[in-house]
Protein backbone atom coordinates (compact mmCIF):
# COMPACT_ATOMS: atom_id res chain seq x y z
CA UNK A 1 0.00 0.00 0.00
CA UNK A 2 1.70 3.26 -1.00
CA UNK A 3 2.53 6.24 1.48
CA UNK A 4 0.06 8.53 0.32
CA UNK A 5 -3.30 6.04 1.12
CA UNK A 6 -1.64 5.96 4.57
CA UNK A 7 -0.76 9.57 4.72
CA UNK A 8 -4.53 9.96 6.20
CA UNK A 9 -4.68 6.90 8.74
CA UNK A 10 -2.20 8.27 10.38
CA UNK A 11 -3.23 11.74 10.69
CA UNK A 12 -6.17 9.97 12.60
CA UNK A 13 -3.95 7.85 14.75
CA UNK A 14 -2.05 11.12 15.61
CA UNK A 15 -5.28 13.15 16.59
CA UNK A 16 -6.20 9.82 18.61
CA UNK A 17 -2.81 10.15 20.65
CA UNK A 18 -2.88 13.71 21.48
CA UNK A 19 -6.42 13.21 21.94
CA UNK A 20 -5.22 11.91 25.89
CA UNK A 21 -2.75 14.60 26.39
CA UNK A 22 -4.52 16.40 29.15
CA UNK A 23 -4.66 12.98 31.01
CA UNK A 24 -1.32 11.78 30.39
CA UNK A 25 1.55 11.47 27.25
CA UNK A 26 0.92 8.52 24.90
CA UNK A 27 3.47 5.88 24.59
CA UNK A 28 5.90 7.96 22.62
CA UNK A 29 7.26 5.62 20.50
CA UNK A 30 3.76 4.66 18.86
CA UNK A 31 3.87 7.10 16.48
CA UNK A 32 7.40 5.65 15.34
CA UNK A 33 5.40 1.95 14.60
CA UNK A 34 4.54 1.07 11.40
CA UNK A 35 0.59 1.48 10.80
CA UNK A 36 -1.27 -1.60 10.39
CA UNK A 37 -5.00 -1.68 8.56
CA UNK A 38 -6.94 -4.40 8.07
CA UNK A 39 -10.64 -4.62 6.70
CA UNK A 40 -13.05 -6.83 5.07
CA UNK A 41 -13.08 -4.35 1.80
CA UNK A 42 -11.37 -0.84 0.69
CA UNK A 43 -12.03 1.09 -2.29
CA UNK A 44 -10.08 3.76 -3.31
CA UNK A 45 -10.96 6.33 -6.04
CA UNK A 46 -8.41 8.50 -6.36
CA UNK A 47 -10.28 10.75 -8.76
CA UNK A 48 -12.84 11.85 -5.96
CA UNK A 49 -10.07 11.56 -3.40
CA UNK A 50 -11.60 8.38 -1.22
CA UNK A 51 -10.84 5.67 0.44
CA UNK A 52 -13.32 3.60 2.16
CA UNK A 53 -12.23 0.37 4.71
CA UNK A 54 -15.17 -1.69 5.54
CA UNK A 55 -15.90 -4.67 7.56
CA UNK A 56 -14.09 -4.99 10.80
CA UNK A 57 -11.68 -2.44 10.31
CA UNK A 58 -8.80 -2.95 12.64
CA UNK A 59 -5.87 -0.42 12.58
CA UNK A 60 -2.86 -0.89 15.05
CA UNK A 61 -0.29 1.67 15.63
CA UNK A 62 2.31 0.41 18.43
CA UNK A 63 -0.09 -0.15 21.13
CA UNK A 64 -2.63 2.37 19.66
CA UNK A 65 -5.80 0.07 18.55
CA UNK A 66 -8.94 1.23 16.77
CA UNK A 67 -11.56 -1.21 15.53
CA UNK A 68 -14.35 0.46 13.50
CA UNK A 69 -17.19 -0.92 11.56
CA UNK A 70 -16.30 1.51 8.59
CA UNK A 71 -13.70 4.16 8.10
CA UNK A 72 -14.04 6.94 5.06
CA UNK A 73 -11.60 9.22 4.35
CA UNK A 74 -12.18 12.24 2.15
CA UNK A 75 -9.16 13.67 0.66
CA UNK A 76 -9.74 16.02 -2.89
CA UNK A 77 -6.36 16.75 -4.30
CA UNK A 78 -4.54 14.95 -2.24
CA UNK A 79 -5.35 16.85 0.91
CA UNK A 80 -7.47 14.98 3.64
CA UNK A 81 -10.18 17.07 4.59
CA UNK A 82 -12.06 14.38 6.90
CA UNK A 83 -11.78 11.42 8.83
CA UNK A 84 -15.26 9.10 9.28
CA UNK A 85 -15.40 6.15 11.67
CA UNK A 86 -18.15 4.44 12.48
CA UNK A 87 -19.20 1.56 14.54
CA UNK A 88 -21.47 -0.25 17.01
CA UNK A 89 -19.25 1.42 18.83
CA UNK A 90 -15.98 2.22 17.41
CA UNK A 91 -13.33 1.22 19.91
CA UNK A 92 -10.05 2.73 20.68
CA UNK A 93 -7.50 1.99 23.58
CA UNK A 94 -3.67 2.89 23.92
CA UNK A 95 -1.49 2.17 26.42
CA UNK A 96 0.30 5.36 28.06
CA UNK A 97 3.54 6.43 29.21
CA UNK A 98 2.51 6.21 32.49
CA UNK A 99 1.66 2.29 31.91
CA UNK A 100 -2.09 3.53 32.21
CA UNK A 101 -4.89 1.94 29.64
CA UNK A 102 -6.75 4.98 27.82
CA UNK A 103 -10.04 3.41 26.30
CA UNK A 104 -12.47 5.11 24.32
CA UNK A 105 -15.81 4.59 21.93
CA UNK A 106 -18.49 6.37 20.42
CA UNK A 107 -21.16 5.27 17.66
CA UNK A 108 -19.30 8.08 15.28
CA UNK A 109 -15.60 9.16 15.59
CA UNK A 110 -14.96 12.39 13.08
CA UNK A 111 -11.71 14.04 12.87
CA UNK A 112 -12.09 16.97 10.91
CA UNK A 113 -8.43 17.85 9.71
CA UNK A 114 -8.14 21.45 8.73
CA UNK A 115 -10.12 22.57 12.12
CA UNK A 116 -8.12 20.25 14.25
CA UNK A 117 -11.13 19.09 15.47
CA UNK A 118 -11.91 15.37 16.56
CA UNK A 119 -15.53 14.85 17.65
CA UNK A 120 -16.81 11.68 18.89
CA UNK A 121 -20.89 11.12 19.48
CA UNK A 122 -23.98 9.09 20.10
CA UNK A 123 -22.38 7.50 23.59
CA UNK A 124 -19.12 8.43 23.87
CA UNK A 125 -16.70 8.21 26.19
CA UNK A 126 -13.18 8.02 27.32
CA UNK A 127 -11.59 6.08 30.30
CA UNK A 128 -8.07 6.12 31.74
CA UNK A 129 -7.58 4.16 34.64
CA UNK A 130 -9.99 4.79 36.93
CA UNK A 131 -11.38 8.25 35.88
CA UNK A 132 -13.88 8.38 32.87
CA UNK A 133 -15.69 10.57 30.95
CA UNK A 134 -19.32 10.20 29.19
CA UNK A 135 -21.54 12.25 27.15
CA UNK A 136 -23.54 11.86 24.05
CA UNK A 137 -20.47 14.46 22.04
CA UNK A 138 -17.17 14.51 22.90
CA UNK A 139 -15.39 17.60 21.10
CA UNK A 140 -11.31 17.94 21.24
CA UNK A 141 -9.48 20.19 19.97
CA UNK A 142 -5.68 19.61 18.89
CA UNK A 143 -4.86 22.81 18.04
CA UNK A 144 -6.21 24.39 21.33
CA UNK A 145 -6.12 21.33 23.60
CA UNK A 146 -9.57 22.25 24.44
CA UNK A 147 -12.11 19.56 25.40
CA UNK A 148 -16.20 20.29 25.07
CA UNK A 149 -19.12 17.71 26.02
CA UNK A 150 -22.28 17.90 25.80
CA UNK A 151 -25.25 17.56 23.36
CA UNK A 152 -29.01 17.83 22.91
CA UNK A 153 -29.43 13.84 22.22
CA UNK A 154 -30.32 11.67 25.32
CA UNK A 155 -27.92 8.72 26.23
CA UNK A 156 -29.21 5.89 27.04
CA UNK A 157 -30.29 5.63 30.66
CA UNK A 158 -29.45 9.24 31.12
CA UNK A 159 -30.38 12.97 30.84
CA UNK A 160 -30.11 15.05 27.53
CA UNK A 161 -27.18 17.01 27.25
CA UNK A 162 -26.10 16.00 30.41
CA UNK A 163 -22.30 15.00 30.89
CA UNK A 164 -20.47 12.83 33.60
CA UNK A 165 -17.19 12.94 34.85
CA UNK A 166 -15.41 10.71 37.34
CA UNK A 167 -12.15 11.69 38.67
CA UNK A 168 -9.94 9.65 41.30
CA UNK A 169 -7.27 12.11 43.61
CA UNK A 170 -3.88 11.05 42.51
CA UNK A 171 -2.67 12.77 45.86
CA UNK A 172 -4.09 10.77 49.23
CA UNK A 173 -3.79 12.98 51.89
CA UNK A 174 -1.15 12.19 54.75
Amino acid sequence: MSNQLIKPIKVLLGTLLLSFSAQAAALSSDVEKPVSIEANSVVFNKNAGTAVYAGRVEIIQGTLRIIADRIEINAPKNEVQTIKATGNPVQFKQTMDTGKQAVGQAKLLMYYVTQKRLQLSGNASLKQDKDAFTSNIIEYSTATGELKAGGNQAQQGGKPGRVKAIFYPTNKAQ
